[in-house]
């Protein structure tokens, strides 16, 4: 069965004082989460012109800001919504940012990390044309080598003593040595719910697939990261959840599309629903955002909510630089509002 949605749809079977007692019964669940720091950096620079003795763009440093990117990302869009949260991750020895990263997470936060040695803790520096707020290169400061066997072994000790105290486990796989196989078979084995988000990016590209994960409860990717998971660059959106359910036998997944809105799979039924955001101020962290509110959706067995709430955490997502906010109740209860008064999105 192929169905598209729309508002109107979701009002009437969803008012929003309905949408609200469902979220209020993500309080009490515990969650844990797991994954890659990624602290992201954004430079914003005045462009000069071409540099006289070299073929490179000079530009003046007007200022920067630091945002908590990666798992940190996740983990306080997540603890915006759920009592009790527990953030698995990496630091590197040198460099961890330790005083920022505790300044950054919200208070009902338990982080808890693991050293990687010879390693940075993962830094990705973007300079940005401050007039536009255009891209203009980026740099990374990371190891991607994966984690040493002690290190592992620690992890998966602490996996195999505290899983059964979780409800809901979210992985935010970013490719950069987090999760091995070994670690990838424990949460299989032990995890109650378990929701993954395998992101492919320009460091680990080619080598980050979903499909390295067999078995799980839910998963978020973008249309990209779905053509590589099934080796398929020109078949339609339905073709494709169809080849990824038969090559992982995946039963619950949401393909994001940007602004051509976004897809979900559910026991071979589709559901689509279109995107309320044509001009994105920036994509980078909407798919964190989106992956973290719509698995608490996915928990509590919402389904037909998913696509709808997707599109509408996204909307918010891409209307800041990076992971400067995170999703609120209040932020995700303004937006539905809006859209069910008609009024107009971000365009």
């Amino acid at each position: 069965m192929e169905r598209t949605q729309s508002v109107g749809d979701i009002k009437r079977e969803y008012p929003l004082n309905r949408i609200k007692e469902i979220v209020s019964e993500f309080r009490k669940i515990k969650a844990l989460i797991l994954g890659d720091t990624i602290i992201d950096e954004y430079h914003f620079v005045s462009p000069k012109g071409r540099a006289i003795k070299d073929p490179i763009l000079s530009v003046d440093y007007i200022t920067h800001e630091v945002y908590a990117g990666g798992i940190l990302a996740i983990a306080n869009h997540v603890s915006n919504f759920v009592d009790q949260v527990t953030c698995v991750t990496l630091l590197g020895d040198r460099e961890d940012r330790k005083e920022f990263i505790n300044s950054a997470l919200n208070k009902n936060v338990n982080f808890i990390y693991y050293t990687k040695k010879d390693s940075p803790t993962t830094i990705k520096k973007r300079y940005l044309n401050i007039t536009r707020n255009e891209k203009l290169f980026k740099v990374e400061y990371i190891n991607e080598q994966p984690i040493s066997g002690d290190v592992e072994r620690d992890i998966i000790d602490f996996l195999e003593h505290e899983l059964p105290k979780y409800d809901l486990v979210l992985v935010g796989d970013f490719g950069h040595g987090f999760f091995t196989e070994r670690i990838i078979m424990t949460l299989k084995k032990m995890a109650k719910f378990l929701s993954i988000n395998v992101q492919s990016n320009s460091a680990n590209m080619g080598f980050n697939f979903v499909t390295k994960y067999p078995t799980t409860n839910y998963v978020t990717m973008d249309l990209q990261e779905l053509r590589y998971a099934v080796s398929d660059r020109f078949s339609q959106i339905t073709e494709l959840m169809n080849k990824l359910y038969e090559k992982s036998g995946f039963k619950r997944f949401l393909i994001t599309m940007g602004k051509s809105g976004s897809w979900y799979f559910n026991n071979k039924s589709t559901y689509f629903f279109p995107s309320f955001v044509m001009r994105p101020q920036d994509t980078v962290g909407a798919g964190d955002a989106v992956f973290s509110i719509t698995s608490l959706f996915a928990y509590c067995k919402y389904d037909d909510l998913i696509p709808f709430i997707a599109n509408c955490v996204g909307g918010i997502a891409v209307s800041y630089i990076g992971n400067k906010e995170f999703i609120t109740l209040q932020s995700l209860f303004n937006f539905i509002e809006n859209t069910y008064n008609g009024n107009k999105q971000i365009q």
